[in-house]
């Protein structure tokens, strides 16, 4: 990427309709503006240009003990790059194979950093592999990919994106099968590991007592698009180190 090419990506970021100030984003040696200026064209649908900036970014490093009390560290940096990155792929290309190989990274950098992530689930990624996987026809293949990472967690209750999503989609699965009964009871365990506030607890509760199935499932879905609390700021003595 040459000099006018990046200063024509960073003038577009920094007088779009929600401007990103110009001083965060200008240094194209720092990778990190150019992880911002990327993820920002993607966000504003400017697809291919947002590739071609992502795409100087693969072979970054990051630090995974850097842990600011503000912004992103270094690895949610690169996991979100990596994240966008993929979706650019399978809208662009329907690629399988590269768009799950970027989630499958973006999902073990997530696992492996020890510090608390702040600007998305770590279990994001994870479900997105099993949405592809589900696009392509190979559902039975991502249930139990979904029912192995139950397994994989058992015994690690409390906040987990982990089990939150594994049975989120599994609730889907059974939706789409026509059993709402037992949708719905999957979504309401998919809860138990879900941080919620005390609207959200009203708003579970109202979920449960609905009258049938479906408007429980229903209910639940409503749920699973408000985002209560942060997933990650939580006291330290219960904050999952290993999530």
């Amino acid at each position: 990427m040459n000099e006018q090419e990046w200063q024509a990506c960073v003038n577009h970021v920094a007088g779009g309709e929600y401007p990103v100030p110009r001083g965060m984003i200008s240094n194209y040696n720092d990778w990190r503006c150019r992880s911002t200026v990327g993820r920002a064209l993607y966000w504003m649908d400017e697809v291919e240009a947002a590739m071609h900036v992502l795409a100087t970014i693969l072979d970054v490093e990051p630090d995974m003990e850097d842990a600011p009390e503000m912004g992103l560290s270094e690895a949610e940096h690169k996991v979100l790059c990596l994240r966008d990155i993929a979706e650019i792929v399978w809208k662009l290309a329907r690629n399988e194979d590269a768009a799950l190989n970027y989630l499958d990274q973006a999902y073990a950098l997530s696992r492996a950093y020890k510090h608390p992530f702040r600007s998305a689930s770590r279990g994001d990624m994870f479900y997105r592999r099993l949405a592809i996987l589900r696009e392509v026809g190979k559902e039975e293949q991502a249930v139990q990919e979904a029912e192995k990472m139950l397994e994989l967690e058992a015994g690690n209750d409390g906040i987990n994106p982990y089990r939150y999503f594994a049975y989120k989609f599994l609730a889907e699965h059974e939706h789409n099968n026509g059993d709402d009964e037992k949708a719905a009871q999957l979504f309401a365990e998919a809860f138990r590991y879900y941080p919620v506030s005390e609207a959200g607890e009203r708003d579970l509760a109202k979920a449960a007592a609905a009258e049938t199935a479906a408007d429980r499932y229903k209910a639940y879905v409503f749920c699973s698009t408000i985002q209560y609390k942060p997933w990650e700021e939580l006291p330290p003595a219960i904050i999952r180190r290993d999530l």
